[in-house]
């Protein structure tokens, strides 16, 4: 080889290891910055590293979660008991961002250091907060549980000794639904995070470079913060890549012969109690990457499931009305135009798209001759399969089952543009509209997309269809009663079957219209919320409301069906007065006037409202907050406080079960990019090639030269002519 060609050689594998070094130097240290190789090795599940005020990085805030919750006829009361571990040297501050029901009253937070237990109290949020800021400078234990969202709430715990561990348990009450012949308890684990429309956020950023783009996510909290000049440290769409597990245990006492319980996503062991059963899981832990369903049975169902419960207070009587229809049945007589609108935003990779398309494919072929359908995907954008609702022929069909097995999982969520797409499409004449919205529901605007529906609905009806490990509840069933529908989660694919098959019967039998509701004796009453316009067969209906006192007789429930006047007549039960009645009514109602606001309703005389129901029943809502202070300072004023969010699980198999910080589009940027720039340096290698074309093939005829001239000595040498 001569000079010249070994010095091309040279050249060339210098600029491949260069580039390659480049594109690793870029990708490596946003996961690993500032971790040495000892901290690597350490790291376990549920574990988050903490920078110390000498610059080293240890183990510090740990978190762990227990849940116990008590299930009495269809009344859940809920404890969930937050273990906040400090493995380092430094005094901590933690936060923990966590889920729960989208109907949870969280009344109770107990705060336990050691064999103490200091209660919190109900207070205004800016109170609140001023409160626990002021324990936490003069070096008191203190804990704060906030609302973020409905569905969304965080803990914050100042003042965590080294070495030591403060637990926090909150308390919550919660209604299981008797739906589809089944009662359903969800305890939610994880969290998807909420994509923000325009917001253009980077998944490797470091969490101070996210956190001024979040803005918008948290400005609640940001704006009490501001007011008392503290830096903003909550961000509840953040989600840690530790693999988080929980411990769960359920006392599960109906009220009536058990027919079959099961846990959907989770192994669980059954025993026998009184009047009952005893839920736990196999294993001390479980993964906390999917929401926790029980479901359960009864023995007999009856034709239509009811009671009423009333419970006495010192303001009145409260009253809890649980009803499911009937299954109303008729021949079809009017033309369906179903349209099929579907997430494929990055949050929906991994099991959630797969079982998007199996719903979706279900949909279309359930069609009957005469409907006409349409499909609207969306990401970053949105289009549909055809310029107009087409005819639901088997041509069609197959047209469509091809472009669902196509459809892949990238970009934001642009809901609005699907939402808009959908309501500009003229509604065909004669025709009932049905969309039917499949999605995870990953969307931060919630208000301002139920607003929309709320609006633009007109004679259509929309029914949501929950995917994934962890939808957004709260969106999904506000969505559908905004647009007059129903609503319906699965879990997982083995769900997709059963669980659209409960979404046909809605889509295609009539509902029963027109309710009214009639006290004994003519008994004025303050409902929650509005009765709904629309209740279809297997879907619950339950009534929460106030009287003055209980009234003597029955309480008659009177509505419209396909074969005409339809009546249910139920007789009180009075209970005693620890029910929890009382608590869900207020936040029933406080609901009811978050969403009265969100339709445009004055917002001063809202949260006037709100604030008045959350101090009155003791409830944390958007504007009220639960605060627990020990009375004993035990950090010094000089000692440093740092401040550490614990991790929170990523939905199983979604684009954050793995990732830090907010995901637009869910794309491996980082890897992409290392992949490209690989590429580029095999590019630069090939170019060098082309350009010294003639260095190459000497290169490669001297080699050859070399190679025979070896063949023709050993030939000799071994005496082969």
């Amino acid at each position: 080889m001569t000079t010249k060609q070994k010095n091309l050689l040279e050249r060339s594998l210098n600029w491949l290891a260069v580039l390659i070094i480049l594109s690793l130097g870029i990708v490596w240290p946003p996961v690993f910055a500032n971790a040495t190789a000892d901290d690597l090795a350490n790291v376990h599940a549920g574990s988050l590293l903490l920078r110390t005020s000498d610059g080293t990085r240890v183990q510090a805030l740990r978190q762990s979660t227990r849940i116990r919750a008590e299930v009495t006829g269809n009344v859940a009361r809920v404890h969930v008991t937050q273990k906040f571990e400090n493995a380092g040297d430094d005094w901590v501050e933690g936060l923990y961002v966590f889920p729960l029901s989208a109907g949870a009253a969280v009344d109770e937070l107990e705060m336990l250091v050691g064999d103490r237990e200091i209660r919190g109290e109900i207070q205004r949020k800016s109170q609140a907060r001023a409160t626990y800021e002021k324990a936490k400078r003069e070096g008191r234990r203190a804990s704060l549980v906030d609302q973020e969202r409905p569905n969304m709430f965080t803990t914050s715990v100042a003042n965590i000794a080294p070495h030591s561990s403060i637990t926090v348990d909150i308390a919550y009450l919660d209604t299981v639904p008797f739906r589809d012949g089944r009662y359903t308890l969800n305890l939610p684990l994880s969290i998807t995070p909420r994509y923000t429309p325009g917001m253009e956020l980077d998944p490797g950023a470091p969490l101070a470079a996210d956190r001024a783009r979040e803005a918008n996510l948290i400005a609640a909290a940001r704006e009490i913060e501001g007011q008392l000049g503290a830096s903003p440290t909550a961000t509840p769409e953040r989600v840690a890549p530790e693999f988080q597990t929980a411990q769960i245990e359920v006392e599960l006492r109906p009220g009536f012969s058990l027919g079959s319980v099961r846990s959907v996503n989770h192994p669980a062991m059954m025993t026998l109690i009184s009047s009952g059963r005893r839920i736990t899981l196999q294993g001390d832990r479980i993964p906390a990457d999917r929401d926790f369903e029980l479901v359960w049975t009864p023995a007999v169902v009856p034709e239509t499931e009811a009671a009423a419960f009333a419970e006495r207070s010192e303001d009145g009587t409260y009253v809890l009305v649980t009803l499911t229809p009937p299954q109303l049945t008729a021949a079809r007589s009017y033309r369906r135009e179903v349209l099929f609108v579907i997430d494929t935003s990055g949050s929906m990779s991994g099991p959630s798209i797969e079982q998007a398309r199996a719903a979706l494919q279900l949909g279309v072929q359930r069609l009957a001759p005469g409907d006409t359908f349409n499909i609207i995907r969306f990401s970053s954008d949105a289009s549909s399969l055809f310029d107009a609702p087409q005819p639901a022929n088997a041509g069609n069909q197959a047209l469509a089952a091809r472009y669902i097995d196509g459809l892949v999982a990238d970009g934001g969520t642009e809901m609005k543009l699907a939402l808009d797409l959908a309501f500009a499409t003229p509604p065909a004449a004669e025709s009932l509209r049905q969309i039917v919205f499949i999605t995870d529901g990953s969307v931060s605007n919630e208000a301002e997309l139920v607003k929309m529906i709320h609006e633009r609905i007109a004679g259509a009806r929309l029914f949501t269809v929950g995917i994934g490990a962890a939808p957004n509840t709260y969106f999904m069933r506000e969505a559908a009663a905004a647009g007059r529908g129903s609503y319906t989660f699965i879990p997982n694919v083995n769900e997709v079957g059963a669980r659209m098959q409960d979404l046909f019967r809605k889509l295609e039998n009539p509902a029963l219209v027109d309710l009214q509701l009639s006290w004994p004796g003519g008994a004025q009453a303050e409902l929650a919320t509005d009765l709904p316009r629309d209740v279809y067969s297997g879907d619950p209906l339950v009534v929460v409301a106030r009287l003055a006192d209980v009234p003597a007789g029955m309480l008659t429930l009177t509505g419209r069906g396909v074969g005409g006047a339809w009546t249910r007549q139920l007789k009180l039960d009075v209970v005693n007065d620890q029910a929890g009645i009382a608590k869900l009514w207020a936040r029933e109602r406080i609901g009811g006037l978050a969403r009265e606001k969100s339709f445009g309703a004055d917002a001063t005389e809202i949260e006037a409202r709100i604030v008045e129901l959350a101090l009155a029943h003791h409830l944390v809502s958007e504007f009220t907050s639960l605060v627990a202070v020990d009375v004993t300072p035990v950090r010094s004023p000089f000692a440093t406080l740092n401040r550490e969010q614990a991790p929170t699980a990523g939905p199983m198999g979604g684009a954050w079960s793995g990732t830090t910080g907010f995901a637009q589009t869910a794309t491996p940027a980082p890897l992409l990019f290392a992949i490209g720039l690989i590429a580029l340096a095999w590019a630069v290698v090939l170019w060098l090639g082309q350009r010294n074309k003639g260095a190459w093939r000497s290169l490669a005829r001297s080699n050859r030269e070399v190679r025979s001239g070896r063949w023709v000595v050993w030939k000799k040498k071994a005496g082969v002519r």
